[in-house]
């Protein structure tokens, strides 16, 4: 039989090893996501930046097997890998695109930024699945914010993880540095993309 004690809180009866106390809500150790590297929304611009946009394919790569400790069912397993799966094949179709047929990078970025939305949403739901199963409680992510800024969006999101399962609230501050960095990184994204297509156009 369980052991159990009295929540240090609320006094309410709970298990000896539970997360959480399902009474008053209160957190008995820090919440993590295991294993997940380059959670820092800063060094992770800088190095995107420095890598032209590549860091973020690589980013999801290099944390496939944390993300994967993350599910409980096979379904969401499946889901993600398939996803990865197609990021992997778009990269490779992009490299080869980008040496030989120049013209053909428009419909290949414009797929990859589909895959990155959709890896983005299957990453944060799986996230959301977890916290709920390991520290019971429903953390809630914005559907705008990830389709504008999909992956930078989820590193905010896990940076601010602790944060939000601790306050159970949707945490993202327009005034914040953070935010303010991501606003100029989409403007020249957009900026970089626009000139990109119209020397096409020039040369083709």
């Amino acid at each position: 039989m369980t052991e159990k004690i009295n929540c240090p809180f609320c006094g309410n009866l709970i298990n000896v090893d539970v997360i959480k106390c399902s009474n008053c809500g209160a957190l008995f150790q820090e919440p993590c996501l295991p294993d997940v590297k380059f959670k820092e929304l800063g060094p992770f611009l800088a190095i995107d930046l420095l890598t032209l946009g590549f860091f973020s394919t690589i980013w999801f790569f290099i944390n496939g097997k944390a993300i994967n400790k993350l599910v409980e069912g096979k379904k969401d397993g499946l889901k993600l890998n398939w996803l990865f799966l197609l990021l992997a094949v778009n990269g490779g179709f992009y490299l080869f695109v980008f040496y030989n047929h120049p013209a053909l990078l428009v419909i290949l970025s414009a797929l990859q930024c589909l895959i990155y939305i959709a890896l983005t949403y299957r990453v944060l739901r799986i996230i959301q699945k977890y916290t709920a199963r390991i520290y019971n409680s429903e953390i809630t992510f914005n559907p705008y914010y990830m389709v504008i800024f999909n992956i930078f969006y989820l590193i905010h999101y896990i940076e601010t993880y602790q944060n939000r399962v601790s306050h159970t609230h949707e945490y993202f501050d327009w005034k914040s540095p953070q935010a303010i960095i991501l606003i100029i990184l989409l403007i020249i994204i957009l900026c970089v993309f626009r000139f990109y297509n119209e020397v096409l156009w020039l040369f083709h």
